[in-house]
């Protein structure tokens, strides 16, 4: 298309950006206690990236990609935002509406008060209609470069037990349970001059060095944010996205910081991965310049896809049972005395935070650790036969040479593996807890091992494989069946 062509028909894409940063002190979510902000290291964010396009045959697609700097999210902040957004942008049909978040540990719940759910909705509307109005004709490019952020954080011994964060000085340490992705997939967009308007960052590594600060912190997402600002302008956005990273974290844990690495507990880290990712956007720059594209394929699927939920046995109920009620045997009848199971993990979370460098400060091994998990085991068991799937709202997009899929997971980046190796496209973003979160979803090797993160799940291996089926059906589909551009 020549360049009047490509104002009226072609892609067109709109950025958009509110402030989501909570009033005065707040709980913080993320941990098993509470944490009372003391100050913002950061703001959190809401960002919003519109797409629309109109081939040659007068087709029509659309998509919105919000992403905003939370824990998790739930379908009912979704549907709160489709709710308030049709109105105000008619010409958009909501069902094609993206909801990710970055798994921040230093932001409020989304449903800690009414009043910062409505913010989050009011907030989040805004960004949104933001981005829709000001769609402008635009063209993209793709990149991949490679920055260590994510290691795995499941260590493995030699009796067959996993451990999340467990130590690795242990003469019975025999690695790490499963892989990282160092991939950094980038989708540049551009104007019609080739003036650079915004990023999408698909990184395999939640957002939570600061996962146990007592501070607001939108992570190392704010440092990426205020470093490319300072590279380029104030008008460049930046879409974070958290590939399949269920099993991964900041965290190097076999090398510990015994080679000095910055420490990925606190603010040093956040600035060091910043820094990483920066060089690898600068890295690729060039060559995303040189490559950009006016005319692409763009369409945009929506499934919703059953997944069996994970099923627990008779055997295992009673296992998990005896050990919850061994240890209320052993709780006092005073539940505020300092020798209840909760307290003496509080009182040693305490310790660890004045004696203790770096975390993890909490212990999930001791006795509350141990019985709340066990619990959650003993209530879905209750539960299985009510409760045979979870649905889940899946996206599949084409732009060019890019597939973006979605789930809602805490997704081990093995399934991410699986996906990436049998997609047809070039490039495949995954993004992690969309439009509804549903936990850690692991591997059939995970749940051979235990720990943390594969006790209880509401989806377990099988489902994730059927996710992934699924999920390589419908990009495949887009690569045999695409629109004319």
């Amino acid at each position: 298309m020549k360049q009047k062509e490509l104002a009226t028909n072609g892609l067109r894409i709109g950025w958009g950006i509110s402030d989501i940063t909570p009033a005065g002190s707040v709980s913080l979510w993320g941990q098993y206690y509470e944490r009372i902000s003391e100050y913002i290291q950061s703001p959190l964010k809401a960002t919003a990236f519109a797409i629309e396009s109109t081939n040659t045959s007068g087709t029509h697609e659309q998509a919105i990609m919000i992403s905003m700097d939370l824990l998790y999210i739930d379908r009912k902040l979704l549907d709160s935002l489709r709710d308030v957004i049709k109105d105000q942008i008619p010409d958009f049909d909501v069902s094609k509406l993206i909801l990710n978040v970055t798994h921040t540990h230093s932001a409020p719940e989304p449903d800690s008060t009414e009043e910062y759910r409505n913010l989050l909705v009011e907030r989040g509307g805004e960004a949104i209609v933001k981005a829709w109005k000001n769609r402008e004709p635009s063209g993209i490019s793709r990149a991949l470069g490679y920055a260590v952020v994510g290691h795995n954080r499941r260590v493995q011994y030699a009796d067959g037990t996993t451990e999340m964060y467990g130590s690795t000085d242990r003469e019975d340490f025999i690695g790490m349970e499963g892989a990282s992705n160092p991939g950094v997939d980038m989708l540049f967009c551009w104007d019609l001059n080739q003036k650079l308007t915004g990023i999408v960052m698909n990184v395999s590594c939640p957002a939570q060095v600061t996962e146990a600060k007592y501070y607001v912190s939108s992570d190392y997402w704010g440092e990426v944010r205020k470093q490319l600002q300072e590279k380029f302008s104030d008008d460049i956005f930046v879409l974070p996205q958290c590939g399949a990273a269920g099993d991964l974290s900041p965290r190097d844990l076999p090398r510990g910081y015994k080679s000095g690495e910055p420490n990925m507990w606190d603010l040093p880290g956040i600035i060091e991965i910043g820094e990483r990712l920066i060089r690898v956007i600068n890295l690729v720059y060039p060559s995303a310049l040189e490559n950009i594209q006016y005319e692409v394929v763009f369409k945009h699927l929506v499934k919703d896809i059953d997944l069996p939920t994970r099923k627990f046995t008779k055997a295992e109920y009673e296992a998990a049972l005896e050990i919850v009620n061994e240890i209320h045997s052993r709780e006092p009848d005073d539940v505020n005395s300092p020798d209840t199971a909760w307290n003496r993990f509080l009182q040693e979370i305490g310790e660890n935070e004045k004696i203790k460098e770096f975390g993890p400060w909490d212990n999930k091994n001791t006795d509350f650790g141990i019985v709340k998990k066990k619990e959650e085991l003993v209530e879905q068991y209750r539960n299985q036969d009510n409760d045979p799937f979870y649905r889940m709202e899946l996206h599949v997009i084409r732009l060019g040479d890019v597939a973006f899929a979605t789930n809602p997971f805490e997704l081990f980046a093995d399934f991410g593996f699986r996906i990436l190796g049998r997609s047809r496209a070039r490039q495949t973003f995954l993004v992690q807890l969309s439009c509804d979160s549903c936990g850690y979803l692991p591997t059939e090797r995970a749940i051979k091992g235990g720990g943390y993160s594969a006790i209880v799940n509401r989806v377990g291996p099988e489902g994730g494989q059927i996710l992934v089926n699924e999920t390589i059906k419908c990009i495949n589909e887009l690569w045999d069946n695409p629109l004319p551009v």
